[in-house]
């Protein structure tokens, strides 16, 4: 689970750029889309994840988010 979670903090840093701890909603799905998945899939995704709010993913909720990709 520790890999697992370093892998997550390595794509997390990709996406933030400015190491807010969170992911905005574009550029969220500019990187899921690198995963093939369609976009309703990724949108049901984004659903399930988005605990906080609709706008951004924390840092767990896209660990949940990156999770739930790899399970499709």
């Amino acid at each position: 689970k520790n890999r697992e979670h370093g892998y997550y903090a390595n794509l997390l840093a990709q996406v933030d750029k400015k190491g807010e701890g969170k992911v905005g909603g574009k550029e969220a799905v500019d990187f899921f889309k690198s995963s093939n998945l369609s976009v309703d899939k990724l949108k049901h995704i984004w659903l399930l994840a988005a605990r906080t709010s609709n706008l951004f993913l924390t840092r767990d909720e896209f660990y949940v988010a990156l999770r739930l990709i790899a399970y499709e």
